[in-house]
């Protein structure tokens, strides 16, 4: 396993995060965009950073 792979999300981690609902109305497409966004974020910030921020949108 190579370091990227330990610190990005995968889509599962990211519904459970998240919440989402999945529904035969999202698209790959967009499930894709949401999770390059989400590990681009990762790879900037670190996957600790993106785990605080979204515990802080949640309770908020």
């Amino acid at each position: 396993m190579t370091d990227s792979y330990n610190e990005s999300f995968d889509w599962n981690e990211v519904v459970d995060l998240f919440g989402i609902q999945e529904s035969s109305e999202m698209l790959e497409q967009d499930r894709d965009k949401f999770l390059e966004k989400i590990n681009s974020l990762t790879d900037r910030f670190g996957r600790d950073y993106v785990l605080k921020k979204i515990v802080l949108q949640n309770t908020h």
